[in-house]
């Protein structure tokens, strides 16, 4: 009997082989292998034709169809060929040259961060102060007595007029009675008097580790600058319920879908919400993949978590991957070696370096989380935007590359905005992988006044990190940013970026990269990142169905329309889950 089954299986493969080069010479290409998205003779479900392909493939090749069937890519090829797979039951739809590329795949996204902004004051169209302190004004009105009023996190002052956060008095003006809460991004924060009062926050204050309270004249202003803090204010925040947290996600999952955004890596998530992740799946609710970084504060998280779970658990809608830990601060904060520059009002200390962010046991402790994680096989990502941090990072992963393959275990740099040349070289040797994303488009507006010039035009070094073939993948760090993957695309080609809501020229333009190379960072890129690079992140056949139709053609439309690019038609699993 098995020598039976044995003789099938060889027949079998072997006419595949054979039918798969047939019709290769008729312009399409197969992955020989078992299940019917690999399988040749099975029909297929949905065409695409007349179409632009690019494949990302390894070769970068075009073609002009794409057939599927369930949730894989059958073939891609010619349109004669291709439509040779069709019958009666498929859905054929005619793009009209339209161009296709891969699902666009975030490999640093907060997505529980927009899910619970879904919820809060939306500032992220605003383009002067007036329209914030309305959009605040409004909900103040709506919102009964002594309640907190909570704004999104998705904007920067870089994109409104002023350049600048409101002030505690301009928030005292349309909210003397409601505590407000005003993040931007993940690093800084904004609070009027009563959310002060609420806090305990006064002149006799100390700052907390970590964190800073900015004063003048000795009085906080309001302005709390990084994680710790901003959670003398965020602790007393009313708690989002599971139930509401997992309608969030659902509405920013379908958004996502819209933009042609197929796939994101979650940087940092608490057993809390990874529970409210898991209530999407169980829903079927979810329409875009989602790859989760547990987030660790200490070797103690490390310890339990590791314990109970194996490294990649899930499927490929919602998987468990690793752990992420935050290292240093974002653009105000992160640790650098030379000193900031003085900015009025917000940052008064001639000799601040910013903050680094290790764990309560230091460095000993951090070896010791980065070794257990590794012995258990656990991928690592690690948040470091500072120069300093760069460096004290990798002496640390030094020490446990010397027991452990962290090249095998992809462990990735986050955001490397400020690494050095040979912070880089040294990333190389290791075997490490890089996350990039397009910060800089909302936040060169700081990166300027508290960097200088110098270090914000080097900041992200996208062409450096290329030019040495570090594996990287792309994205936004939204809401930090806004959530847009063509803005993103737009800025790793140009390098401009938004000043006082104006588009500048660009900012560092010799660390640019091509259109092909910036598209291959947010599609296989990112894929190889999250170990998805076997089975998605190009239009391949045997690879998952996860494919975008544009608005316009990527390769040729001029540069400063790339920003504009909207996804027409968005396939997931082999769904149309987007159609405009």
């Amino acid at each position: 009997m098995r020598e039976r089954e044995a003789g099938r299986g060889w027949f079998a493969q072997k006419r595949r082989a054979l039918v798969s080069s047939a019709l290769a010479s008729l312009g399409l290409t197969f992955l020989p292998g078992e299940g019917r998205a690999a399988d040749p003779i099975v029909p297929a479900e949905v065409i695409l034709r007349n179409a632009r392909v690019l494949t990302v493939n390894a070769a970068g090749d075009t073609a002009q169809a794409v057939a599927v069937a369930g949730n894989r890519i059958l073939a891609v090829g010619a349109d004669a060929a291709v439509m040779a797979l069709a019958n009666a039951r498929t859905r054929v739809i005619d793009l009209r040259g339209a161009t296709v590329i891969p699902g666009l795949r975030d490999s640093h996204l907060h997505t529980i961060g927009a899910a619970r902004d879904i919820f809060n004051v939306a500032l992220e169209d605003a383009r002067d102060l007036d329209a914030i302190l309305k959009a605040l004004a409004a909900r103040v009105a709506t919102t009964p007595p002594g309640e907190w009023v909570i704004a999104s996190s998705g904007w920067h002052e870089g994109q409104i007029a002023e350049g600048r956060m409101p002030t505690r008095g301009e928030l005292d003006r349309i909210s003397p009675d409601h505590p407000v809460f005003i993040p931007r991004g993940g690093h800084v924060a904004v609070v009027n008097s009563a959310a002060l009062r609420l806090a305990g926050i006064t002149r006799d204050t100390p700052d907390p580790r970590g964190g800073v309270i900015v004063r003048d004249g000795g009085e906080p202003t309001g302005f709390l600058i990084e994680g710790p803090a901003m959670n003398l204010v965020r602790r007393l925040l009313p708690l989002m319920s599971r139930e509401r947290l997992t309608e969030g996600l659902a509405r920013f999952s379908t958004v996502l879908a819209g933009l042609g955004v197929t796939a994101s890596t979650e940087p940092g998530a608490t057993p809390e919400e990874i529970g409210a992740y898991m209530d999407l799946w169980r829903m079927g609710g979810m329409r875009h993949r989602v790859r989760i970084m547990q987030r660790a504060t200490g070797l103690a998280d490390v310890r339990a978590r590791s314990a109970v779970m194996a490294p990649n658990f899930g499927d490929d809608w919602l998987r468990v991957g690793g752990f992420k830990y935050l290292y240093d601060g974002g653009v105000e904060g992160a640790w650098t070696y030379d000193p900031y520059q003085i900015v009025e009002g917000e940052q008064t200390d001639p000799a601040f370096r910013g903050k680094l962010l290790g764990p309560a046991g230091g460095d000993a402790e951090a070896l010791e989380m980065f070794r257990l994680a590794a012995s258990r096989g656990w991928q690592f990502q690690v948040h470091m935007v500072g120069d300093a941090t760069t460096d004290h990072v990798l002496d640390l992963w030094e020490k446990v590359a010397q027991d452990h393959p962290i090249a095998d275990l992809r462990w990735a740099a986050m955001h490397v905005m400020l690494s050095r040349p040979a912070s880089l070289d040294r990333m190389k040797t290791l075997g490490i992988r890089v996350t990039v994303q397009d910060q800089s488009v909302r936040l060169a507006n700081n990166m300027l006044r508290y960097w200088g010039p110098e270090r914000a035009a080097w900041c992200t070094p996208t062409k450096a990190v290329l030019d040495r073939g570090i594996p990287a993948g792309a994205g936004t760090d939204a809401p930090v940013a806004h959530w847009n993957p063509y803005v993103a695309l737009w800025w790793l080609v140009t390098r401009k970026v938004e000043i006082r809501g104006r588009v500048t020229e660009p900012l560092g333009p010799d660390m640019a990269v091509s259109r092909q190379q910036a598209l291959r960072l947010y599609t296989m890129g990112s894929a190889d990142v999250d170990f998805m690079d076997d089975r998605a992140g190009s239009i391949e056949p045997g690879k998952l169905a996860d494919l975008v139709v544009l608005s316009d053609d990527y390769l040729t439309v001029p540069e400063d329309r790339i920003r504009d690019l909207r996804s027409t038609l968005t396939m997931v699993d082999g769904r149309i889950l987007h159609e405009a």
